[in-house]
């Protein structure tokens, strides 16, 4: 069961162990306010189980963090949750988007995002434990991040701080998974509405799935790295990447596609010279 159907079916939620009552109390009104707005019809769910499958393959795996790698992560709606399941445990990130015109490390930002998180224990909604302030210039990028941990820390600072910016770090690839000019947050089902209004409505009780359009061709045909010619080369596997073409004359020189496109995994080179075996392990 999906941690948002736990939070609508059950009126409390368990908070953090706070170190006073005081902080307690803020962690409760938080968790109720937060528990609220999740229910409300114009919240966004997404799935964002296939991009947590791109970025983590095991437990023991350390994700290099570069915040290079997430262009656009500006949230297309104001209220969205994104959940999956993390290393065996399922996550809720809850997202909150507003505009500002905070000037933040000599750059003004455009939105501020909040991400808060949430889990499962013993079958009920527990958090929110973290809270995590982006704020987002008027291209998308990211200027500044802040993590904060709510409740008490069983673990080492580093730890906690690490496991935090790990947890943003996948949300904010879902959100720029999301702004990529070939994906489309597609329903998973279908509101029961008839055909006519289906239009006119916000279909935030269903559950949305990133969904690949298509795949520009972004490579001069038989060419491939270095300019050599792929096919004298052997077959080789291409990690996901972003293209960003928001610089310069766009895509094919198109000034309509100065934006950024979501390359999946796929393979290249001639598999009739054999397979290049990688000799890196992911650390």
């Amino acid at each position: 069961m999906s941690l948002i159907r736990l939070l609508k079916k059950r009126r409390r939620i368990a908070v953090p162990r706070c170190a006073t009552p005081e902080e307690t109390i803020r962690a409760e009104r938080l968790g109720t306010r937060l528990a609220m707005l999740a229910r409300r019809p114009e919240t966004i769910l997404a799935n964002i189980q296939t991009v947590v499958n791109d970025l983590v393959i095991s437990p023991g795996q350390q994700i290099v963090i570069d915040w290079r790698e997430t262009p656009q992560v500006t949230p297309p709606y104001s209220s969205m949750w994104m959940e999956a399941v993390i290393l065996g445990k399922r996550i809720g990130l809850q997202v909150v988007r507003e505009t500002t015109n905070e000037v933040v490390r000599g750059f003004r930002a455009r939105f501020k995002a909040a991400i808060y998180f949430w889990q499962e224990e013993n079958a009920e909604v527990t958090g929110p434990s973290g809270q995590t302030l982006l704020w987002i210039d008027e291209a998308g990028d990211i200027i500044s991040a802040e993590f904060r941990v709510i409740g008490e820390m069983h673990e080492p600072p580093e730890e906690v701080g690490a496991g935090l910016e790990i947890l943003t770090f996948l949300g904010a690839h879902a959100l720029a998974r999301m702004n990529c000019r070939n994906v489309i947050l597609r329903p998973i089902a279908s509101p029961k509405v008839s055909r006519r209004h289906q239009r006119d409505v916000v279909p935030a009780t269903v559950w949305h799935e990133i969904h690949i359009t298509d795949v520009p061709q972004v490579r001069s045909a038989g060419r491939g790295v270095l300019g050599r010619d792929e096919s004298k080369m052997r077959r080789f596997w291409v990690r996901g990447h972003y293209a960003d073409y928001r610089a310069g004359a766009g895509l094919f020189g198109n000034p309509k596609l100065r934006c950024v496109f979501w390359i999946p995994e796929h393979q290249r080179g001639n598999p009739a010279l054999g397979d290049v075996i990688p000799e890196y392990a992911i650390a």
